[in-house]
């Protein structure tokens, strides 16, 4: 019969399985201490959670969530890393993480929008620019049409035939709001 801790961990666990946008596995066997004191302050800096789960919970977990693609990331020791909003956040400050400590904490598996992540294609995920860098790419992508309209339309105004086409237009319409203010007063 379970316990009164272990169904409070699995509810815990279920929730931020249901919560997080994409969840990481690591291994952390051979991680000291201090080690693992300084990675979960790298983790929390970066907006991500960490979590050493016990395998059969998790699995419990994952299975009330509905979720049975997360299985995958538990095999042995395991540690999550959950976030919540930045799908590039957890390999970003496991790769930061062991570039500056040279220590190793390898990523297994990753779980992002039911789809499971090899190694791989986490350390690709790390390598991605960040969400407001690539958003800035792409307004830059397509405001770059509209931009060199605009540059056109000012080269065409600029030159003696565009000036001409330019005064036309304006005298045009100087007609028409004179002739409909005599209209008015003739009415």
């Amino acid at each position: 019969m379970p316990t009164q801790k272990k169904i409070e961990l699995v509810r815990e666990l279920r929730d931020r399985i249901e919560r997080c946008v994409i969840a990481v596995a690591t291994d952390f066997r051979g991680v000291t201490v201090s080690e693992m004191v300084q990675i979960r302050r790298i983790m929390r800096e970066a907006g991500v959670e960490m979590r050493v789960v016990k395998n059969r919970l998790f699995l419990l977990a994952a299975k009330e969530a509905k979720q049975p693609e997360m299985a995958e990331l538990v095999d042995g020791p395991t540690a999550v890393l959950f976030s919540y909003d930045d799908v590039t956040a957890p390999a970003r400050a496991v790769t930061e993480y062991v570039r500056s400590s040279r220590n190793e904490f390898p990523m297994r598996k990753g779980v992002l929008d039911g789809q499971v992540l090899s190694s791989s294609d986490l350390r690709e995920l790390a390598d991605l620019p960040p969400r407001e860098v690539l958003l800035g790419q792409v307004a830059g992508a397509l405001q770059a049409p509209v931009v060199g309209l605009i540059g056109l339309l000012n080269a065409m105004l600029a030159n003696p035939a565009g000036r001409l086409l330019n005064d036309s237009v304006n005298t045009f319409a100087g007609l028409l709001e004179s002739r409909a203010k005599q209209l008015e007063e003739g009415a």
